[in-house]
């Protein structure tokens, strides 16, 4: 088993020692998208669409008046979308169970698509940490299939806060005996993460904080720096052509 790391969902496959198609994935957007979906799971939420585009997602809310469109466009929601990108404010919601979403974002709606014909991909951030790594581990152990981290970045760019929590991922990987060959590029990863004392301060050093605080939504980053706050994650499935997230939870 090959674990190795996509440090930007812009970077193309090439670069990888794993091809997309024969991994399990975690999807790493820790600033915001992948916090988002989990706080949206964790709340009760039934399955999450992921649209390409904005024009899609308001058209898929047009059709299902009673999906709750979450999204944002420079950091903020977009006209037409009922909530941004906010893994705060949406945890504060309580009417929301068993209700149906769609999220479009800048970036981590992006990597969700990259790892779309992927053997199996989730949802994954600090707030789920440890628990998807079990489901990624459990997944790949059926058949021996490779592990694959793919981090969002910023605009193709290689964002700190991503690779941050990919090198906690590795580093907790380690600890468990597993027969797993680390790739180089998850030894760079892991040295970077081990430079780090303080999650919230990690995060803080990323372009994706500097650009949330910019518009004002700085709170968010204190709420997807809780570490195993949630055991529930989203994976990846098709339904009726569209992409859509569904809670793995607890047996």
């Amino acid at each position: 088993m090959i674990l190795d790391v996509l440090l930007s969902n812009e970077i193309g496959e090439e670069t990888l020692n794993v091809r997309i198609k024969d991994s399990v994935c975690g999807v790493i957007d820790v600033i915001r998208a992948t916090s988002t979906i989990t706080t949206l799971l964790a709340k009760g939420i039934d399955k999450i669409f992921v649209a390409d585009s904005k024009d899609n997602a308001l058209k898929l809310k047009k059709r299902n008046k009673s999906y709750i469109l979450c999204g944002e466009e420079g950091g903020h929601p977009p006209k037409g979308f009922d909530y941004g990108n906010s893994p705060l404010e949406l945890s504060r919601l309580d009417n929301i169970k068993d209700k149906t979403a769609i999220i479009k974002t800048t970036n981590g709606t992006v990597s969700l698509f990259k790892a779309k014909n992927s053997i199996a991909a989730y949802a994954l951030s600090l707030l789920n940490l440890d628990y998807t790594i079990n489901c990624m581990l459990n997944r790949a152990k059926k058949n021996n299939h490779n592990l694959l981290l793919i981090c969002s970045g910023e605009a193709g760019k290689i964002a700190f806060d991503d690779v941050f929590v990919a090198g906690l991922v590795i580093k907790k990987l380690l600890t468990k005996g597993l027969n797993i060959d680390f790739t180089d590029t998850c030894k760079i990863v892991l040295n970077s993460f081990l430079t780090e004392k303080n999650i919230n301060k990690a995060l803080e050093k990323s372009v994706s904080a500097r650009s949330l605080r910019g518009v004002g939504l700085g709170e968010d980053i204190m709420f997807c720096s809780k570490l195993n706050k949630y055991k529930v994650c989203g994976k990846l499935f098709v339904e009726n052509s569209l992409l859509a997230l569904k809670p793995n939870l607890p047996k």
